[in-house]
């Protein structure tokens, strides 16, 4: 057999001629980045491979393009060149950043070193350190030099031209000075703008030129500086285009419209506030050593007010911050600064108790509130996060990935969603009754000369036993003992009433019996007593989680508990065997964080969190 093989072989190699090429391995087009993208502002989309969406800061490719709306504009850099896209404008990413494939609207171009450049209406060449304004409109093309010098050749009717600065040229109608353009604008007044103010409950305002009064519901526009002061129960939000702070209860200090960049100064002298930056905005946060916050992209941050200054914790998004005359610091989610010396302490937050799964709605039950992870599905738009499931009360505002760290409440609700998205994910957040003590309800035994059936589902409630009253009696020998040992009595004591309470865990599940025989004022029991039933018996009804250990606090290496019937349970990640009736005890190892997950029968998810004592 292997010599026939070797023939086939053989005579297959003969067969096949020495000089036949091999096709060489297909080739992988491999996209090259033209450009990189950054400070977008407003509304900006891109167009990549017939697909539209919001664009956001990366690389830019040949065939990219970009539209920006009414608000919008976006850099784009590459080895020393800029192109600056305005509001309303269409523009083609071509082989290089030296091809201005414009056709609506308008950009600045700025060339450090001197280059050439193509354009729709024909080549130009920029001299070193020129800033120049092409603009695409219905009536043609023009070219606006503010900086430099700007030389047009090969245009579309065969002239060149060179143009200076402070002149523009318009294709086909040759350099006009721009001190001769009849509908030149004149310099615009520069006006402080006017900062909207809405309270919600009582907010005291004191204006620099103006008495201390209360800010009315409608609320008003500041344009001057004012301290104000917000109510325990209040809130304030100051509003400017791309800004939005929100001043939450007891907050005190205050604000300052500004000309310049930034637009709004706050101070806290006491509080917290939540700040809502689009990309490019800034706010001046005052103090004894000021600082400039700066969003790179849309963020949310979190400013307390401390000794040391303003504490500020990016909630989502990306910042910077800077002292006067020093470099800015970058921040990212989860990232803390706070001025000391002529920099900042920075650090990132600890570890969250928890994560909430997207498209879910959760509940949780748990004894204190603290940090959750907010799973977002995967896409570029917008992370938001609200109070309430219509979006009216944001908590976050941010551009991310798909993962959001904030504070839960101990008692309420959050929201989240991919901005406009139809899909929200949610969760209620519970306080957990049991998480500090274990109490069972209380049932009354009364002497009826039938069995009593007492049901327990987390811990034998505590019993209260009455019997009737005896003429002559001065007290009552109350006793209970177990079926199984009628000798020796579980519980006997001398009470002088007709009634008496055992205490939860003083019996457990099991049949017993019980009685309480009149006594004189001697002691000598009065003839007649009666034997009583009663069967103690574990009932598992349950809705919900009953974590009968841990407490929250409590040092523990036990976990005990009822499930209800034909949920399922898990700790931690890994799955809790329950018996048959729902019952658990499992180990709990070195963890100092519990998290319970409960899946009903029918697919609800409840989440429960107990964190242990060290």
């Amino acid at each position: 057999m292997k010599r026939a093989l070797l023939l086939f072989s053989l005579m297959t190699l003969a067969g096949c001629p020495e000089d036949v090429p091999v096709p060489p391995p297909p080739l992988v087009k491999v996209k090259v980045t033209v450009a990189q993208l950054s400070g977008i502002g407003g509304q900006v989309t891109l167009t990549r491979e017939g697909k539209t969406a919001p664009a956001v800061a990366g690389p830019l490719h040949e065939g990219d393009v970009l539209e920006t709306g009414d608000d919008g504009h976006a850099l784009l850099s590459s080895q020393g060149r800029e192109v600056e896209l305005l509001e309303n404008s269409r523009f083609r990413v071509g082989a290089t950043l030296a091809d201005l494939d414009l056709s609506l609207g308008e950009l600045l171009f700025e060339e450090l070193d001197g280059g050439e450049f193509s354009t729709s209406a024909g080549a130009a060449r920029a001299g070193a350190g020129s800033r120049v304004k092409l603009q695409a409109r219905d009536g043609g093309t023009s070219f606006e030099v503010d900086m430099g010098t700007l030389e047009l050749f090969d245009l579309a009717d065969g002239g060149s031209n060179t143009v200076k600065a402070g002149e523009r040229f318009v294709v086909g109608v040759g350099v006009l000075s721009l001190e001769d353009l009849p509908t030149a604008p004149t310099a615009p007044e520069v006006v402080k703008p006017k900062v909207k103010l809405t309270p919600r409950g009582t907010v005291m305002l004191k204006p620099k030129s103006g008495p201390n009064a209360r800010l009315a519901a409608e609320g008003k526009e500041l344009e001057e500086p004012g301290t104000f002061a917000v109510d325990k129960n209040g809130q304030l939000r100051a509003e400017l285009e791309g800004t939005t702070v929100e001043f939450e209860g007891a907050s005190k200090g205050s604000l300052e419209p500004g000309s310049g960049d930034p637009r709004m100064g706050v101070t806290l002298a006491a509080g917290a506030a939540r700040l809502f930056l689009k990309a490019g905005e800034s706010v001046l946060l005052g103090g004894k050593k000021p600082l400039t916050v700066r969003a790179k992209v849309t963020s949310t941050l979190l400013v307390t007010s401390t000794k040391a200054g303003p504490r500020v914790e990016v909630l989502g998004g990306e910042t910077e911050v800077a002292l006067p005359g020093g470099l800015p610091r970058k921040l990212q989610a989860s990232e803390v600064a706070t001025p000391r010396g002529k920099g900042f302490d920075t650090g990132r937050k600890g570890a969250p108790i928890l994560t909430l799964p997207a498209g879910k709605n959760t509940r949780v039950y748990w004894g204190r509130a603290g940090d959750v992870a907010l799973t977002f599905p995967s896409g570029d738009g917008v992370m938001e996060v609200s109070s309430d499931p219509q979006f009216q009360n944001l908590l976050v505002s941010a551009q991310g990935s798909d993962l959001v760290v904030v504070p839960a409440p101990l008692k309420g609700s959050l929201s989240w969603r991919r901005q406009g998205a139809e899909e929200t994910s949610g969760a209620r957040f519970e306080r957990d009754e049991n998480a500090s003590a274990m109490s069972a309800k209380s049932d009354t035994v009364a002497e009826t000369g039938l069995k009593s059936t007492v049901y327990f589902q987390s811990a034998v409630p505590t019993l209260t036993f009455t019997f009737p009253l005896k003429e002559g009696a001065a007290s009552w020998r109350f006793r209970v003992y177990s079926v199984a040992d009628l000798k020796t009595p579980l519980v006997d004591r001398r009470v002088n009433e007709n009634r008496t309470v055992v205490d939860s865990g003083a019996l457990r599940e099991g049949s017993y019996v019980w009685s309480a025989v009149a006594q004189d004022k001697s002691g000598v029991e009065a003839p007649g007593g009666r034997m009583n039933k009663m069967d103690i018996v574990f009932d598992n009804s349950v809705t919900r989680l009953v974590l009968s250990s841990p407490r929250d606090g409590e040092r523990a290496s036990t976990a005990t508990g009822v499930a209800p019937l034909g949920s399922r349970l898990s700790l931690n990640g890994k799955s809790v065997p329950l018996d048959a009736a729902g019952r658990f005890s499992v180990p709990l190892g070195n963890a100092s964080v519990l998290v319970f997950k409960l899946v009903s029968k029918e697919g609800a998810e409840s989440q429960w969190v107990r964190r242990l004592g060290r």
